[in-house]
């Protein structure tokens, strides 16, 4: 699998945070990689009523929120979808998603999706509590 700091089929935005390590902005986190979430991928899209897809790079580790780039033409693009996934009563599988945001690039989510958050969440939490501690 590539790494998504090499994969030039990526954004320069998202490979930008990735070069430099900066993955953990609680209570976000840029993933590694994409296929531990490509499950929730189909159905998402900013352009309309989630129809279509997106590759996944973050995931708010508080409330299942995730966001990924919007693919078009079989193109990742700069353009970030935020989106949480949800089963229909009595289905097995998430079968629908609920866009909640879209940005024009990752440095757009970040300013003002995942800094806003995690000033919150430092305002409820102290830096001793977070989650990835090693």
């Amino acid at each position: 699998m590539t790494d998504f700091k090499t994969d030039e089929n990526l954004p320069n935005s998202l490979r930008w945070f990735l070069s430099q390590n900066l993955h953990n902005f609680s209570p976000w986190t840029l993933l590694g990689r994409n296929s531990q979430y490509e499950f929730i991928t189909e159905g998402v899209g900013g352009g309309g009523a989630g129809t279509g897809k997106v590759y996944v790079f973050a995931r708010r580790e508080d409330n299942g929120n995730f966001a990924g780039l919007e693919i078009v033409g079989n193109k990742i693009t700069d353009r970030v979808v935020c989106f949480h996934p949800y089963a229909l009563a009595g289905e097995s599988e998430l079968s629908w998603n609920v866009v909640n945001a879209v940005y024009e690039d990752v440095f757009v989510f970040v300013g003002k999706q995942v800094m806003p958050d995690m000033q919150a969440m430092a305002r409820e939490k102290d830096a001793a509590d977070l989650f990835w501690k090693e």
